[in-house]
């Protein structure tokens, strides 16, 4: 039996983007074999939904990880993973290898004799991101490792050597297709863009109770759901509340999702700062199956992205189900989330990293409320109607495996 193998640094199911393309692929026939770490609890190895997942290690710890990012920064090749996939060609047939992520296209690419066709798969700009993900670190140790180890223009040089070396590259928006292009020079017909949308069944999890009563139907509240970090905007959408605070009293921000300790300790300082306590509420996780149902329940869902070079070449999943949700969307001007919600008229949108502009939308939006609803029916139909959908994306991750 052969496979098409997939590796990722990450929990799995819980990679939303690794799991969409894995299950597409075992619908449509192939064996699909993902191999990721593992840690306390879990299961070596198991089937779910068709694929075929198989953990590697013991343990895997944020310690441990850390430990292996050093090496592979250094060396270009992660000992965990190189280790289970030595071990995995011996145990299974694999005749693709698709690799998740710059961090591992080092390791990836030492089997490419092995394997039919080798691709990498970038979730986003990842030397970008490393210039934003540890802003609000304190710890002066680990300061120091991300400066040494995790240096954007050496991550940068990577993504260059290794998007030359690999197969094809699947990118997450256009414009980080046109990234590559610019800058490295890579070849357009090597180049294939699968983002990052949702599947219509999507909609089956607005069915859902909430366990909690999070939001208050006399309160106008304003709502995110993810991660937190400094490239979030979370800050943006908190400067703005003394504002809107003032012209709509009943205002709530509620921030569902969890963030590092310092991301969130920087967090409830700007809150204590405008004394925003009874303002903004951080609700912390909430299970899967809840959020859909708070999306759908709140007045606005926001996406306050700061604009830089990393977000301006990524999207989130949670815009297509926010789009799905028939909830008002209000984004930043990120260039794909501006993009997308322009092209549509799906929500409105402000200058990204901009206080002033983000409170005068908000207020702009609770004065014409009504009127705004249809753009909540043009997010819909786009998502359900239109291509931006699962259904319509996965033709082209299928199309690598058929060709």
């Amino acid at each position: 039996m052969k496979y098409i193998c997939m590796i990722v640094d990450g929990a799995y199911p819980n990679d939303i983007r690794v799991r969409k393309e894995a299950e597409s692929l075992a619908e449509n026939g192939k064996n699909v074999l993902v191999v990721c770490p593992r840690k306390k609890n879990d299961s070596q190895s198991e089937i779910i939904n068709n694929v075929t997942v198989f953990r590697i290690g013991n343990n895997y710890t944020n310690s441990k990880k850390g430990i292996y990012d050093i090496i592979e920064s250094v060396t270009n090749i992660n000992l965990l993973f190189y280790k289970g996939l030595k071990l995995l060609f011996q145990k299974y047939e694999i005749e693709y290898l698709h690799v998740h992520d710059l961090p591992l296209a080092g390791t990836g690419y030492l089997f490419k004799s092995r394997v039919k066709h080798i691709y990498l798969d970038l979730h986003e700009n990842f030397p970008e991101a490393l210039k934003t993900w540890f802003l609000w670190k304190q710890n002066k140790l680990i300061q120091l490792k991300n400066s040494l180890f995790m240096n954007p223009k050496l991550w940068s040089k990577k993504e260059e050597k290794y998007c030359k070396k690999y197969d094809k590259v699947i990118c997450v928006v256009e414009e980080m297709k046109t990234k590559l292009i610019t800058n490295f020079s890579i070849d357009t017909k090597k180049l294939i863009v699968v983002s990052n949308h949702e599947k219509k069944e999507f909609t089956e999890n607005f069915k859902h109770a909430v366990a909690q009563n999070i939001i208050n139907k006399n309160d106008f509240s304003i709502t995110y759901v993810g991660g937190f970090g400094p490239h979030r905007g979370l800050q943006t959408a908190i400067e703005a509340m003394p504002k809107i605070v003032e012209k709509i009293p009943d205002a709530k921000l509620f921030l569902i999702g969890k963030g590092s300790v310092d991301v969130e300790n920087t967090l409830k300082e700007l809150v204590a700062k405008y004394n925003l306590t009874k303002s903004v509420i951080f609700v912390g996780y909430r299970p899967f199956e809840e959020v859909s149902t708070i999306m759908q329940q709140t007045n606005v869902n926001i996406i306050p992205h700061l604009a830089n070079a990393h977000t301006d070449n990524t999207i989130p999943h949670k815009l297509f189900q926010i789009m799905m949700s028939k909830s008002l969307l209000l984004v930043s001007s990120c260039k794909p989330l501006q993009r997308i919600v322009t092209k549509y008229d799906a929500g409105l949108v402000f200058k990204a990293d901009d206080a002033e502009d983000f409170s005068e939308k908000v207020i702009d939006i609770r004065q014409n409320y009504d009127q705004y609803q249809i753009k909540t029916e043009n997010a819909f139909n786009a998502v359900m109607h239109k291509d931006e959908n699962w259904e319509a994306e996965s033709a082209k991750i299928l199309s690598l495996y058929t060709e």
